[in-house]
């Protein structure tokens, strides 16, 4: 962890990758939901539509200056994989 000086107080600045604190929640085989959002163009309406899908690999990947924790979900019912973020994911449980 690093600290910087700021004007009234010292901040914190972690250097952990975002999303680290969810990685331990997950592993690959788990199976996941999470909601697809899709825009109608017309109305600008948001749909949210629940996906679900299996966890096929979990790895970070750095975005601006940061890594983030992602996992590579396969979701059978379209036959697609999606890059998604830990952090939007929700574990299914039995």
């Amino acid at each position: 962890m690093v600290c910087v000086h700021g004007l009234s107080d010292w901040m914190k600045i972690n250097n952990k990758p975002f999303g680290d604190s969810f990685r331990g929640l997950f592993k690959v085989g788990d199976l996941v939901r999470w909601k697809l959002y899709k825009q109608d163009f017309i109305t600008g309406e948001l749909d949210p539509q629940e996906m679900t899908g299996v966890i096929t690999e979990i790895y970070r990947s750095k975005m601006s200056s940061r890594e983030v924790w992602f996992a590579k979900v396969f979701e059978a019912t379209t036959g697609q994989f999606y890059n998604m973020s830990l952090l939007t994911l929700s574990l299914i449980k039995d």
